[in-house]
């Protein structure tokens, strides 16, 4: 008998901390929890126009702009203005984002670049502690010194001011008039903020404590309807005014106290250019922005080889495509970093006869990057696309980092914790210094991946992103491939599982993948895309959300 007890005993003790290590291994790899799958309002065939985004509130918005008048510009600042509202945890005014625009007027692709830029007086040891060894993820995260400057807002100025159509202010009015009127928050937030462990410990009474406590009841963020009434009237008050002075003294009287300054608000600059743009062997064009998001040249770099070794066998196998995304990570980590900092040789990384010999040696001798950042694997972000009725194409991806960013909370919204996507080491194991190192007034290396394809005429053909931190650029390889090289239809490919090969890892979303790899060690886990795509048809356009998030699709 007493040796039963003590077997009772020994279970419910491997129990719980079983269960205390599940729920603190996702908190850490995947700070947004999954949500509910849903397939409501996830697919859609239009004529006119069509919207796609990672939430219903946002999607309806943006389609009642165009529906209003408004261009697809117009319609993509009110989604991601309303998208700091209702869907705080994965991005807004305190973080940055990256937008593809196809002008169908120029018939030109160009990139714009709002991501975060670390204060000038940061060091490149900034997350290391003092026995010189990388900090743990959130000791760096959370609090003011991972927090870089803001480039949303400034971004979406510049994009408004090149190619908007309705007024400045009507636009922000929209996202005004529905803060006003409350809303009920999404499952998702729901969810994220239930499994939330250091919001509230930051802040004890804050606001979304309402949510936990009432969450079928509507929500208001007064704070956010008066930022938005300030910056509608003038928006550089963000950047050089009283609300660049709050998030400031926010950021610097924070737990871990940050390092930026009124100078690096007031010197912040997005930036405007042409697309990256790689044509591939089956005439198809990937546009898509440049560094320091390393997505369209890592998507790239994947589509080229999978053509090399496609050209050499009758079908591809699964375990081929996670080497393939192996090697692309790889090089990620090697070659890529802010561009204004470090030299890249974008002339070899995209030689296709040298990157594919230099993917065979690195399969012949099984190479890794030691890293720290479990956290880069997977992050919270969102995606959205959006045609309008003139033949112009946004594809936006906006984040600020992790769930809730640094979790500290001013006039309405969380800002970023982006500049822990810089390598916490700053050496390599060789003594040699890493490319995306921290430095002052650095852009840190991002994967988000707003990719615009157009077909062999130069027309856009698909607009596709998603969110998932590094991830991200496996979930756009993986339905390019099927839509591009397999036809297969974007609804089937959206709802087929995630899967994702990083530093010789493997994880993967659904079981019945398992079958399809090799011997390799892998795992079964959350992979939670928020994949945004629109394709065109010869009668107009298909959309799809994703079905592991709230997004929906809207269009006439």
């Amino acid at each position: 008998m007493k040796k039963k007890i003590n077997f009772f005993i020994f279970y419910l003790i491997i129990f719980f901390s079983f269960n205390l290590i599940a729920n603190e291994v996702p908190q850490y790899i995947q700070p947004e929890p999954s949500s509910k799958k849903s397939n409501d309002r996830k697919f859609l065939t239009t004529k006119d126009f069509i919207v796609v985004t990672a939430n219903d509130y946002a999607t309806t918005i943006g389609f009642k702009v165009l529906k209003d008048g408004g261009n697809a510009v117009d319609s993509a600042i009110a989604i991601q203005i309303l998208l700091g509202l209702v869907e705080p945890q994965s991005s807004g005014l305190g973080g940055g984002l990256f937008i593809t625009y196809y002008d169908a007027k120029k018939k030109k692709t160009y990139s714009y670049e709002g991501r975060e830029i670390s204060p000038k007086k940061i060091q490149e040891d900034v997350f290391l502690d003092e026995s010189g060894k990388p900090k743990k993820f959130f000791n760096a995260a959370i609090g003011g010194l991972s927090v870089g400057v803001p480039g949303t807002l400034k971004t979406l100025k510049l994009f408004h001011n090149d190619f908007g159509h309705m007024e400045w202010e009507k636009i922000i009015n929209y996202a005004i008039e529905f803060s006003k009127k409350g809303f009920i928050p999404s499952p998702r937030l729901i969810n994220a903020l239930k499994k939330e462990k250091y919001l509230f410990r930051l802040n004890p009474n804050s606001i979304y404590k309402k949510i936990i406590n009432n969450p079928k009841k509507k929500f208001f963020n007064e704070e956010y309807t008066n930022t938005l009434k300030t910056i509608s009237q003038n928006y550089s008050d963000f950047y050089n005014g009283k609300i660049a002075k709050s998030i400031i003294k926010t950021v610097i009287e924070a737990k871990n106290p940050g390092l930026v300054t009124y100078s690096d608000f007031k010197s912040y600059k997005s930036k405007k250019q042409r697309a990256f743009c790689h044509k591939l062997d089956n005439n198809y064009t990937l546009c898509g922005p440049n560094l320091p998001s390393s997505g369209t040249i890592c998507v790239a770099q994947a589509l080229m080889i999978y053509e090399s070794i496609l050209k050499n066998l009758k079908s591809m196998n699964l375990n081929k495509i996670l080497s393939i995304l192996d090697f692309v990570y790889f090089l990620r980590s090697k070659t890529l970093a802010d561009p204004d900092f470090e030299k890249i040789d974008y002339e070899s990384l995209l030689d296709k006869k040298k990157l594919f010999e230099n993917f065979k040696n690195f399969k012949k001798k099984d190479l890794k990057v030691k890293t720290s950042n479990i956290n880069e694997l997977i992050n919270s972000t969102s995606h959205f696309s959006v045609i309008d009725s003139f033949g112009n194409v946004v594809s936006a991806t906006s984040s600020i980092e992790s769930s809730f960013g640094s979790r500290l909370f001013t006039n309405g919204f969380f800002l970023n914790n982006q500049l822990t996507d810089f390598s916490f080491k700053n050496k390599d194991e060789n003594n040699k210094p890493i490319k995306n190192r921290p430095g002052g007034g650095k852009r840190p290396l991002s994967s988000m991946s707003p990719i615009i394809v157009l077909d062999k005429n130069d027309k856009p053909l698909l607009t596709i992103g998603s969110p998932g931190g590094k991830a991200i650029i496996s979930y756009v390889f993986r339905v390019l491939i099927d839509v591009l090289y397999k036809d297969l239809e974007i609804y089937k490919s959206v709802q087929s599982p995630n899967f994702i090969k990083i530093n010789g890892k493997i994880y993967l979303e659904d079981k019945s993948l398992k079958k399809k790899v090799s011997k390799d060690k892998s795992v079964i886990r959350n992979l939670t895309s928020g994949l945004a795509v629109i394709k065109k048809t010869k009668n107009g356009f298909i959309g799809v959300a994703d079905y592991r998030r709230d997004g929906s699709v809207r269009g006439q």
